[in-house]
């Protein structure tokens, strides 16, 4: 066999070469991955590309040639490797949980941040839909406070729609984790009013919050980390952009079908309507969600052992097989109830302890 032989396979194409792209196909590429760059672009990676090249040259190319493309020209980073397993061990609630609600969100606190020279405190709401669209939302507010946390969702409800559950951690300023015990906040009452379940993470548990965790590393590493601002009004300004690069961006990625709009509502949708009330009979939505990990009373192995988790500062006791595992509670406010369950392998809830809890903050009978 001579080299002419080797350096083509039996179907003609030289070796080395693409056999569905041209030539030109592979600068092409990296030359949109430079020029997004170049544009201080937020979001630049393979399907971005992909999207763009396929704008500017009307032909489709794949998404992992590009991958390919940009990893030979050493435009890639590769992702860190995830610990696997932990959650199942402990029987994190996965499939109730990916089956609670048409539609999620999640919020957090981010800051307080600083700008170069100046003591005051910039802090920022995080917002990330978890489905079924996946957008996300930062927006400045002045303080991490119940009172601005809903100023800041009404205004952001106004053109983005209400979630059936809210995920949140717990957070005082968020409703769970107030000084009194068996009291929710401001914002579960605003939530109630407005139709929205809260479900409450839990605590010391970041991982259980991950997307809204995996959007603000997002913000700081594509906003607050990168840009420079004189002063907290440029920050709003910019914020804005970076608010709908990554809406852009979370309709390329997204492959969730959205909703349909009958089942779509605004906060102007509930004028009208007090938001402050408290009492059950006029919830929109009448259920709290807590998801908590039972930890350990007294010494492993004694008599006195036992398991525990607490629920808005109120101990209760559980099984002590049920250490380090999680539960998913379901509080009914209606009937006063909390139940306590398990997911089993097959995805199906087994309660683990039914009692009776009251909020004592909560107006149950109209006189």
């Amino acid at each position: 066999m001579d080299e002419s032989e080797i350096s083509t396979d039996n179907r003609g194409w030289e070796k080395g070469k693409s056999r569905k792209y041209t030539p030109e196909t592979k600068p092409q590429i990296i030359k949109i991955r430079k020029d997004l760059e170049k544009e201080d672009s937020y979001f630049i990676g393979s399907k971005v590309v992909k999207e763009n090249y396929e704008k500017q040259t009307g032909e489709k190319v794949s998404k992992s040639y590009v991958d390919g493309v940009l990893k030979e020209a050493g435009m890639v980073k590769s992702p860190e490797k995830k610990r696997k397993g932990r959650s199942k061990y402990m029987k994190y609630p996965e499939y109730t949980l990916t089956k609670l609600g048409k539609s999620m969100m999640s919020i957090d606190f981010i800051g307080p941040r600083y700008l170069k020279g100046s003591d005051n405190r910039i802090n920022f709401l995080s917002c990330k839909y978890i489905r079924p669209e996946k957008r996300g939302i930062v927006t400045r507010i002045e303080g991490q406070t119940a009172e601005e946390t809903i100023t800041a969702l009404k205004e952001i409800l106004k053109t983005h729609p209400i979630p059936e559950i809210l995920k949140i951690d717990n957070d005082s300023a968020f409703g769970a984790n107030l000084p009194h015990e068996r009291h929710i906040g401001k914002l579960a009452f605003f939530l109630l009013n407005l139709g929205v379940y809260p479900l409450y993470v839990a605590p010391r548990s970041p991982w259980n919050n991950g997307q809204v965790e995996g959007f603000n590393s997002v913000f700081s590493k594509k906003f607050w980390n990168k840009l420079q601002f004189s002063d907290e009004q440029e920050i709003d300004i910019k914020i804005k952009d970076f608010n709908v690069a990554y809406e852009k961006y979370s309709r390329l990625v997204s492959n969730n079908p959205e909703r349909k709009e009958k089942e779509i509502k605004y906060i102007d949708d509930f004028k009208g309507v007090n938001l402050e009330n408290k009492c059950v009979g006029q919830f929109k939505a009448d259920k709290i969600y807590f998801l908590r990990i039972v930890r350990r009373k007294n010494d492993k192995g004694s008599d006195k052992e036992y398991g525990f988790i607490d629920i808005l500062k109120h101990e209760i006791k559980l099984p002590k097989d049920l250490i380090n595992l999680f539960v998913f509670c379901v509080l009914d406010l209606k009937s006063k109830l909390l139940k306590i369950n398990i997911e089993l392998d097959d995805g199906s809830l087994k309660v683990v302890k039914s009692t009776e809890f009251v909020i004592k903050n909560v107006i149950y009978d109209q006189a």
